[in-house]
C-alpha cells in the first residue's frame, strides 16, 4: 500500500461508508483503532444533510490485542439495540484487516436482530471507487427478488449516493425529466433505498446507470439475470441529454411492446417541456455559444482530470457545445483509463507521430498531475481539488468538476451536471472560472473611474542590464552573494552561460543547466502593452519557446516570432 500526502480515492472503508450512510435502515461498523474513525467526520462535515453518519466504529486497542479481548460482538448488540436496523454491515479497515481476525465468527456470536453482512473490501485490493461498487452489486444481487414488471413504463436510477459529485441535483433533474416523460421512478439506490427497496429492482423496465465509478455493474447484473435493459450513459451537455432521451424513450417502446403492455408508445414533448418555466428552451447553451463572449473561447485550451465520467464528460462539452480546444485530458482511474482514452481519442491532440496518446495521462499522482499542467500552461483546467491547488500556485483558472472535492463543492443550491440543467450550470462556471480578471482588464484600459484599484505586482522578465548586474556581484570565488538569485549564470571558474552571436542571437555554447533569457528593452515594452492578466502566461511561453530555440536574448523580433508560432 503506497503512502502520499494526498490521494485521489479515500480507503475501502470510506466507499463502504458510502453506501451506508446512502441507504436507510443499514448501518456500518467499522472494526478499526482508532484513528480510522476519521470517515466519520468527513461525512458530518461534508454532506450538508440534518442527519447523523450511519455508522460505528468498533474500536481495537493495544490492550485489547494484548489481553485477546473482541468488541466487535458488543458493538453490533448496541448497535442493534439502539439503531434497529435492518441490515449491519460489518468492514475492517486497512489497519486493522492486517490481523486477519476471523470477522464472520465475530458477527455470528452478537445475536443480533439485524441482519449482519461482513464485507471483504481489502484496501490493499481495492479503494474507495472499486469498494463503494462492490458493495452496491454485493447488496443488489443478496436482495433482488424476481418481480412481476410494473404495468407502466418505470425505470430504476443507481448511482446517486452520499458524497457524490452534485449527486442530489443529478438526481432532480433525472426526476424531473422522466416526470415530463410521463416515466415512473421504481427505486433509486442507494441513496435513499432500503434492503427491501432493493427486492423491488426487477420490477422495472430499464435501469439508469450515469456514472461509470458507480451502479453500473449492479445494472449489467440486473440485465444479465431478470433482462432489464440498462442504459450507461451519462447525459452531461445538451446534445448527449437529446441522445439520452431518445435513447430511453426507445427502450421503454421496446420493452413495452416485449411485454405487451404498452398500448400507445412513448414520445418524446416538445422540448420547452423540459424547461423550468416550461414555455423556453430547456437550455441556453446553444444560443450562449455563439455569443461574441464564448466565441474568444475557440481560441482558449483546456486540460481536463478527474474520474471517468465528468472527465469524458466535460471533454464532449467543452469542445463540441463550447468550441474551446483540448490540449490534453487523464483520469485517475486507472482501471478506467482504456476506456476513457478510447472515449476521447478523438478529442485530444495527436503528437509527431499522430498518435494522441502523449495527451492523455493516468495516473493517481497529484504531483505528475500538476507537471503536466504546468507544461502545457492551458487557459482553464477543470479538475478536482487537487489541481484546484495546484492552479492556484500557477494562477490558471481551475474548476472543479470530479471528486475528490472540498465543502464548497457541496453547496446547498440546485447545481446539476446531468440534463438540460447542468449543462446550464457547467456553462455558467466554465464562463465565470476562465474570465475572472477581465473587470481589472477594463478598469486598467479605461481607467479606475476614482476605485483607486492598483495593478497587482508581477515579477517583471530579466533584462540586460539586470543581468549583467547580477553578475557582476557574484563574489570572487565564483559563488553567488548571499541572497541574490543568479538564474544561470554559474561561476566564474567554470562558465556554462551561453554566448551569443550578433548575427543569429542563438546560443552555442550549451549549458549544464536551463539558460533563463534575458530581455532587451523593446521586447519589455511590447510584453507591457499586453492585458495584465494574461502577461505571466505570455512571458512564460515566451522564455519556454526561446529556450527551446536557442535564444538567450529576447528581443522583439524574438517576441513575434513566438507570438506567430504560437497562435497568438
Amino acid at each position: 500500500m503506497r503512502l502520499a500526502l494526498w490521494m485521489y480515492q479515500g480507503t475501502a472503508h470510506h466507499g463502504v461508508g458510502r453506501i451506508a450512510n446512502s441507504m436507510r435502515g443499514v448501518h456500518a461498523v467499522f472494526h478499526a483503532p482508532q484513528g480510522d474513525d476519521y470517515v466519520n467526520p468527513i461525512f458530518t462535515m461534508l454532506e450538508r444533510t440534518p442527519d447523523f453518519p450511519r455508522m460505528t466504529t468498533s474500536i481495537v486497542s493495544g490492550r485489547d490485542l494484548a489481553q485477546g479481548t473482541v468488541r466487535l460482538p458488543e458493538t453490533l448488540r448496541a448497535v442493534d439495540a439502539q439503531v434497529h436496523p435492518d441490515l449491519i454491515i460489518v468492514c475492517a479497515s486497512c489497519s486493522t484487516i492486517l490481523l486477519q481476525e476471523d470477522l464472520e465468527r465475530m458477527a455470528r456470536s452478537a445475536g443480533t436482530s439485524a441482519e449482519v453482512l461482513v464485507y471483504d473490501a481489502n484496501p490493499y485490493r481495492m479503494q474507495e471507487v472499486r469498494s463503494a461498487d462492490g458493495l452496491l452489486t454485493t447488496l443488489v444481487q443478496r436482495f433482488a427478488r424476481p418481480q412481476a414488471p410494473l404495468p407502466t413504463p418505470s425505470v430504476n436510477i443507481l448511482g446517486p449516493a452520499s458524497l457524490g459529485f452534485h449527486n442530489r441535483s443529478d438526481l432532480i433533474c433525472l426526476r424531473r425529466m422522466l416526470a415530463t416523460l410521463g416515466v415512473q421512478i421504481n427505486v433509486v439506490a442507494p441513496l435513499g433505498a432500503s434492503i427491501h427497496d432493493l427486492e423491488r429492482l426487477p420490477a422495472a423496465w430499464a435501469t439508469i446507470a450515469p456514472y461509470r465509478e458507480l451502479g453500473q455493474n449492479a445494472a449489467r447484473w440486473l440485465e444479465d439475470q431478470f433482462g432489464i435493459p440498462a442504459l450507461t450513459d451519462a447525459p452531461i451537455g445538451v446534445q448527449p441529454t437529446l441522445r439520452w432521451l431518445r435513447r430511453l424513450v426507445e427502450t421503454l417502446n421496446e420493452t413495452g411492446a416485449r411485454l405487451q403492455r404498452l398500448s400507445t408508445p412513448l414520445r418524446l414533448p416538445p422540448l420547452t417541456a423540459f424547461s423550468l418555466d416550461g414555455m423556453s428552451a430547456p437550455s441556453s447553451v446553444p444560443w450562449f455559444a455563439r455569443t461574441a463572449d464564448m466565441e474568444s473561447y475557440s481560441m482558449k485550451r483546456a486540460f481536463v482530470f478527474g474520474d471517468a465520467t465528468h472527465t469524458v464528460g466535460m471533454v464532449k462539452f467543452l469542445r463540441d457545445e463550447l468550441g474551446m480546444q483540448i490540449a490534453g485530458a487523464g483520469t485517475y482511474l486507472e482501471e478506467e483509463a482504456e476506456w476513457v482514452y478510447q472515449e476521447l481519442k478523438e478529442y485530444l491532440p495527436p503528437d509527431d507521430s499522430g498518435s494522441p496518446k502523449s495527451s492523455f495521462l493516468a495516473t493517481d499522482v497529484f504531483q505528475h498531475v500538476a507537471r503536466r499542467i504546468a507544461d502545457l500552461s492551458p487557459e482553464l483546467v477543470c479538475g478536482t481539488q487537487m489541481e484546484r491547488h495546484a492552479c492556484r500556485k500557477l494562477d490558471i483558472p481551475c474548476l472543479v468538476i470530479a471528486p475528490p472535492t472540498h465543502i464548497e463543492n457541496h453547496l446547498l443550491s440546485y447545481r446539476p451536471v446531468l440534463g438540460f440543467d447542468g449543462a446550464d450550470v457547467l456553462a455558467d462556471a466554465v464562463y465565470t472560472t476562465a474570465t475572472l480578471g477581465m473587470e481589472k482588464h477594463l478598469i486598467d484600459m479605461f481607467g479606475d473611474a476614482g476605485l483607486d484599484y492598483d495593478e497587482p505586482q508581477t515579477g517583471e522578465p530579466r533584462t540586460e542590464n539586470q543581468e549583467l548586474r547580477v553578475e557582476n556581484r557574484a563574489s570572487a570565488n565564483g559563488h553567488p552573494e548571499a541572497g541574490v538569485s543568479v538564474g544561470a549564470a554559474e561561476p566564474s571558474a567554470a562558465p556554462s552561460r551561453s554566448v551569443v552571436t550578433e548575427e543569429s542571437n542563438r546560443a552555442t555554447t550549451p549549458s549544464s543547466s536551463t539558460v533563463h533569457p534575458v530581455w532587451t528593452p523593446d521586447a519589455q515594452a511590447m510584453l507591457k502593452k499586453i492585458p495584465f492578466f494574461v502577461r505571466g502566461r505570455v512571458q512564460k511561453n515566451v522564455e519556454r519557446y526561446a529556450m527551446q530555440h536557442g535564444y538567450a536574448t529576447i528581443t522583439a523580433e524574438v517576441l513575434v516570432e513566438a507570438r506567430e508560432a504560437l497562435g497568438g
